[in-house]
């Protein structure tokens, strides 16, 4: 199976993430135009530790050695992507969501 996201965010930049599951692994594919990401490697693969988050895991890692904004959303795209792809979360509720959003109610 395979899972696609697709951000635009607030920073101007374009991302798909391109999830695949492969045994034990989930192959991460990140198409971008954002040049901070792509120091991240546009290829990696997640382990089932790294499903959970924490401090020892691939984003982690790569969020230490080439820092993203505190605002951005790839991050928890990467992992939502993930999830989706492991059964962790229903691809039926997120088709049934179509998308996720932030939405700046008031700024004066």
């Amino acid at each position: 199976m395979v899972t696609e996201i697709s951000l635009n965010t607030i920073c101007g930049h374009t991302t798909k993430i391109i999830a695949t599951k492969e045994g034990k692994n989930t192959h991460i594919h990140i198409k971008t135009t954002c040049e901070k990401l792509r120091k991240w490697g546009t290829k990696f693969d997640m382990g089932t530790k790294d499903l959970m988050g924490g401090t020892d895991t691939v984003l982690a890692r790569k969020s230490a050695e080439n820092p993203l904004t505190p605002t951005c959303l790839v991050p928890a795209a990467v992992m939502n992507a993930c999830w989706l792809e492991n059964g962790m979360i229903s691809k039926n509720l997120a088709r049934g969501m179509g998308k996720m959003e932030i939405i700046f109610d008031k700024l004066e």
